[in-house]
């Protein structure tokens, strides 16, 4: 069998293997950090090299091995050591923890790429057949632990089905504006195809450049300019999804009335219902025009005020994202760089002129906002942003504030890997609510991180920012840093992320708006939808999956 690992990117961390955010590029942010949490620059928990990790053997015997050979070529089954261990886990703090700590005690016992949604259905009939786990894997960037492969109680031994070679665009509509394809493409090589006919998905949330179609489906994931486009659901015209049992198929129509929607059930089911292996997506023109500019305001309660009025006035931004105090302190330590340049020396006169204006370090907010569209359309969005933000104490920052953000959009997961090298704890969680709970459910979430922080005695910060906006409410994401006890890390965070899920469950939050339920988050998910609706999922799960093969332990408590 070939025993290549077939990956392009970090296996222990995010993304480009050539690409690392260097620290000590960023003086002001290395003091903000030490002020804030116990760092001390030296790295403690660098990256292992995959031949030190030692694994399992193997469950599948050469009988299982010759089975599966009768089904998927011979360079699609990969059994080497250095196969298992890169499939195992998803890029969760939980799992780039155990990663460097060369946890596995629980690997895939092979990995398989299939090719074909053919193959794909042989492969659940094998596995049925065989009382072997199936772990659909798409970018492997969960961070829930959504991917972590995982054995049911009465499953024998697991595989991941890595998806990656379903990744052809089959058919793109010009006319009525939809695509069919295969769910294992990867973001940009889909806006690629797409772009090469002048069309977009519109879909790029921060793991976009490793994350799939089918992942994103499979988690109900959210774009950064979702607030314009909607959630990955509203995208989604029909799908393809391979069970045990055979194929289900969503009809191709727009809308329907045919009684309740499967699609909807079968979007953010995370695989345990099914592979999806082919998506109907519906596609737009790509904007002639971005604008994305920033403001500072007064304070996140003020800025949430405006958020609130911005999106109920009609405006549609595309993005529209308001950091709280701690997150824009956070950002602005980071822009200045060690080197000396005209750019830094314009940035330290510019900081101290805000400060000049009042906006003081801790006494202001960042908020985002950016908009697109034809021409027409994001000159009379600016003309009414700039009539609505006249009434109010805000700052203008300028396109370069917004065009900074939108260039290093997809970069923040590199710099939690170098935090990661020193031992820092970085991790995040989000959730929604409508807009008269989000200060008390923000405050709330905050308070209950701090806590656990000195309960531990260690420190830490906890800041936030509100994206994903509607007209009744918007999500809030968590940032959390600290520096864990040495060796207690994973108990730390368990008390960490159990503090601060009571707190979003106590106060009306739900428990994920984008990142899925996965592992980490399945005991919270009956507080909040409620025990009949988990026996309906429970129900549906045991008419598709009788025999539990399909992601083990993963979503349903």
């Amino acid at each position: 069998m070939n025993q290549a690992a077939h990956t392009d990117e970090k296996w222990w961390g995010w993304g480009d293997p050539g690409k690392k955010d260097n620290l000590s590029r960023h003086p002001e942010f290395i003091k903000y950090l030490s002020e804030q949490i116990d760092f001390t620059g030296k790295v403690t928990l660098p990256p292992p090299d995959v031949a030190s990790i030692k694994i399992p053997e193997s469950r599948l015997t050469k009988k299982d091995i010759a089975s599966l050979l009768s089904i998927v070529s011979d360079e699609k089954v990969h059994t080497s050591d250095r196969s298992r261990i890169i499939n195992t886990y998803g890029k969760s703090y939980r799992d780039l923890l155990r990663i460097r700590k060369k946890n596995f005690d629980t690997v895939p016992d092979a990995v398989v790429f299939p090719d074909s949604e053919d193959i794909v259905q042989k492969i659940l009939t094998w596995a049925v057949e065989n009382n072997i786990a199936i772990v659909p894997r798409g970018g492997g960037t969960s961070v829930v632990g959504g991917v972590e492969t995982m054995c049911g109680d009465k499953n024998r031994a697991v595989i991941v089905l890595n998806l990656r070679f379903l990744n052809k665009i089959l058919h793109i509509n010009t006319t009525s504006l939809v695509a069919d394809v295969e769910a294992g493409i990867y973001g940009p090589d889909l806006e690629d195809a797409l772009g090469r006919k002048g069309l977009t998905l519109g879909h790029f949330p921060e793991s976009f450049e490793y994350s799939t179609l089918g992942g994103w489906i499979a988690a109900r994931s959210a774009g950064q300019q979702s607030t314009l486009y909607g959630k990955i659901e509203e995208m989604v015209e029909s799908l393809r999804v391979v069970t045990p049992g055979g194929i289900i198929q969503t009809i191709n129509v727009p809308a329907s009335a045919d009684g309740p929607e499967l699609k909807r059930m079968l979007i953010g089911s995370e695989g345990i219902y099914g592979i999806i292996t082919r998506v109907r997506i519906k596609v737009k023109p790509i904007p002639e025009e971005k604008y994305y500019t920033a403001y500072l305001v007064p304070s996140f309660e003020e800025g949430t005020e405006i958020c609130r009025r911005i999106i109920q006035s009609g405006m549609k931004p595309a993005a529209i994202r308001l950091s709280d105090e701690d997150e824009t302190e956070f950002a602005f330590s980071l822009l200045i760089t060690k080197m000396p340049s005209v750019k830094n020396m314009v940035l330290k006169t510019g900081r101290r002129w805000l400060e000049r204006k009042g906006y003081l370090p801790g006494k202001r907010a960042f908020l985002l906002l950016g908009f697109e569209g034809t021409k027409t359309d994001v000159a009379h969005e600016r003309k009414k942003l700039r009539s609505f933000v006249s009434k109010y104490k805000v700052l203008h920052l300028g396109k370069s504030a917004g065009n900074r953000w939108y260039k290093q959009r997809f970069a923040n997961p590199y710099r939690r890997d170098a935090l990661l090298d020193h031992g820092i704890m970085v991790d995040t969680l989000e959730t929604a609510t409508e807009w008269d709970s989000i200060k008390p459910l923000y405050d709330a979430v905050i308070k209950s991180i701090t806590r656990a922080y000195d309960d531990l005695g260690i420190k830490g910060i906890a800041m936030g920012h509100l994206s994903h906006m509607y007209s009744t409410g918007s999500s809030l994401y968590f940032i959390l840093l600290a520096s864990p006890h040495p060796d207690k890390e994973l108990e730390e965070w368990q008390i960490i992320k159990r503090a601060a899920s009571m707190a979003i469950v106590e106060y009306g939050g739900v428990i994920s708006h984008h990142h899925g339920v996965g592992l980490d988050h399945k005991q919270w998910l009956e507080p909040t939808i409620g025990s009949e609706s988990i026996q309906l999922l429970r129900a549906l799960k045991f008419q598709i999956d009788p025999e539990n093969i399909l992601n083990p332990e993963k979503l349903l408590p």
